[in-house]
């Protein structure tokens, strides 16, 4: 039986992203191949967790291979949202308990410590250089949503989360961003066959 992998992610600039991690998490193994599907698929925020994922799973994913594959999903998501929440928006025991009444054999999870701009800016460098800054510029600001809004705001540009990067994900050095979060990422390795 095929193995299949879904991706669930929070927006347009982590479809983006994880698509990256991917290309680069390929160049690892013996043949430039996973032997593996791979989906990656958007709920549109956090919130779409609940409802949106299972659903795109159970009406779009599961059809397309017609009983011939096991599945793994991967629920990415920031936890900023859920760091100072006394009562967190989605109880995750109960999302994975769906997805596993639906056929999924694993369910792993993917946590960007605060949230994916964190991520982004451990290669402030990539990004001030993206955005044409000088190479001195100061980083600052309350979180890394608001450090990465502050420095495309600096070029008169806006900065979206979940809105496609417009080219930013992909000057990323995602060798050294992976450097950094390897731990958060060693699931999602497993799950490939890359060590």
């Amino acid at each position: 039986m095929n193995k299949c992998l879904v991706l669930f992610v929070e927006g347009d600039t982590e479809v983006e992203f994880y698509k990256h991690i991917l290309s680069h998490a390929r160049q690892k193994t013996a043949n430039g191949q996973f032997d593996i599907y791979i989906e990656c698929k958007n709920v549109k925020g956090v919130g779409g967790f609940k409802n949106i994922a299972l659903r795109k799973f159970i009406k779009e994913i599961k059809p397309r291979y017609d009983g011939k594959c096991e599945f793994s999903v991967a629920l990415c998501r920031d936890t900023d949202i859920f760091e100072l929440a006394p009562k967190p928006p989605i109880n995750w025991d109960e999302v994975e308990l769906s997805f596993k009444n639906s056929g999924v054999q694993n369910v792993i999870h993917i946590k960007a410590q605060h949230s994916i701009e964190d991520w982004f800016l451990l290669d402030a460098d990539g990004i001030i250089s993206f955005l044409r800054l000088p190479k001195n510029t100061k980083i600052s600001g309350a979180n890394g949503y608001d450090k990465l809004r502050k420095l495309f705001k600096l070029k008169d540009k806006m900065y979206f989360k979940g809105m496609k990067s417009n080219g930013m994900v992909q000057r990323l050095d995602i060798d050294k961003i992976v450097q950094h979060i390897h731990n958060e990422l060693d699931p999602l390795y497993k799950e490939l066959g890359i060590s």
